[in-house]
């Protein structure tokens, strides 16, 4: 479980966990899946919930761009794996989590600038 960006470590531990060798050297703990509250993704293309609450207090999105630009390898934009879950193919991972029986529930709020996320 995560929250922000603890729910993106959440979501990148938990590709990492559901690999075949690592839910072995996991034993006896039995994951059955992730709950992501207010997930902290990004892109660069901007969103409709970005651009309608583009000086949201919380947090404004040129704060959000500040963060992931402080964050994100040296040269990377916002399209970068560990920010825009999407700009990677992920079926493999995700067809893994749903053989073993994990759920997801992602949440977040209508006032959050990155709901679109």
């Amino acid at each position: 479980m995560g929250t922000s960006a603890g729910r993106n470590i959440a979501y990148h531990v938990g590709l990492r966990a559901c690999a075949a060798t690592a839910a072995a050297d996991l034993e006896p703990l039995v994951i059955r899946g992730l709950i992501l509250h207010h997930p902290f993704f990004g892109r660069s293309r901007r969103t409709e919930s970005e651009v309608r609450l583009f000086n949201n207090s919380i947090p404004p999105v040129n704060v959000a761009d500040l963060l992931w630009e402080l964050a994100l390898p040296v040269g990377a934009d916002r399209d970068h794996e560990y920010c825009n879950p999407t700009s990677v193919d992920r079926s493999e991972e995700w067809e893994r989590m749903r053989a073993k029986g994990w759920r997801a529930v992602v949440a977040g709020s209508g006032g959050n600038p990155l709901i679109d996320q």
